[in-house]
């Protein structure tokens, strides 16, 4: 009864972490505020550098994305996922954690929202998030194939959901996706910077995510720049590390398993050698 028992245990085991999702590691690699990314939710996918190089260039002015090479990431080895939250309440950020989960054909997104505009002025609303996906699985698999997709939702925001498929790097915002006419604020103007009457050049309703500097007159009437950034300080590939800041978890379930095993084999062991240990027999003295 003590083997059939720990049998069972094993069996167990081995059976839990087969029916949960499976990490995919990721990785920050651009995170800031530009409403040129639309006023709804919406996921763009990026499989080669000849796509992500083409979405950058479509941007025109508003390009504030690094090339591939700036990024720690390569395309043999990763995707790039790009996540807009379109509209929001503002003041806050997007980050990401250190794994997505892959479930049935869906990847998606571990998004969080922190306090703050990652460097942008406080009226900031149009947070978005470039994370990097490994193509290959915590489990070894490779992952990425055309019928999959990848998804993500702003946590705590209704009808936030957005999805791409990976056999295109169209944006495919989810139907539901709708913005409160109430959070939009009156008077939006297409994005422009155009020079104030005192002569600073502004970003009202325009591009906070580049890290750009405003400029203001000189006494002689040339234009100089401004010490003061009007633009989100987006993070780097150097700060991709502390900006997760935990470690991955993908290797919990391997080794809760592993340690089951062992354990079972020891019990095992014991059973069977008590069961086989000789009885000596005892002499009584008449």
């Amino acid at each position: 009864m003590a083997v059939l028992g720990l049998l069972v245990l094993g069996l167990a085991l081995l059976a839990a972490p087969a029916g949960a999702a499976t990490p995919i590691p990721s990785k920050l690699q651009l995170r800031g505020h530009l409403p040129e990314l639309g006023e709804r939710p919406a996921m763009r996918v990026f499989q080669t550098q000849a796509a992500y190089d083409s979405f950058r260039t479509s941007l025109g002015d508003a390009n504030v994305f690094p090339a591939s090479s700036n990024m720690f990431m390569s395309f043999d080895k990763d995707i790039l996922a790009l996540y807009a939250r379109g509209n929001d309440t503002g003041g806050r950020c997007l980050r990401t954690g250190p794994n997505a989960t892959l479930d049935g054909d869906t990847a998606t997104l571990d998004l969080l929202f922190e306090s703050g505009t990652c460097g942008a002025p406080s009226s900031a609303h149009y947070p978005f998030i470039l994370v990097s996906l490994s193509r290959t699985a915590a489990d070894g698999s490779s992952w990425v194939t055309p019928a999959r997709s990848v998804c993500a939702s702003a946590p705590g925001v209704s009808d936030s959901r957005a999805c791409a498929s990976l056999g295109s790097s169209s944006t495919t915002p989810s139907p539901a996706a709708t913005v409160n006419p109430s959070s939009l604020p009156t008077g939006i103007a297409p994005p422009s910077a155009t020079a104030t009457p005192t002569g600073v050049a502004s970003a009202t309703a325009s591009r906070t995510a580049a890290a750009t500097t405003s400029v203001a007159p000189t006494a002689s009437g040339t234009i100089a720049p401004s010490p003061t950034r009007s633009a989100v300080a987006v993070a780097s590939p150097s700060a991709v590390a502390s900006a997760s800041g935990q470690p991955a978890a993908s290797g919990s379930s391997d080794f809760l398993v592993t340690a089951g095993l062992v354990a079972l084999g020891v019990l095992i062991g014991i059973v069977i050698m008590t069961a086989r240990r000789p009885r000596r027999a005892i002499r009584r003295i008449p």
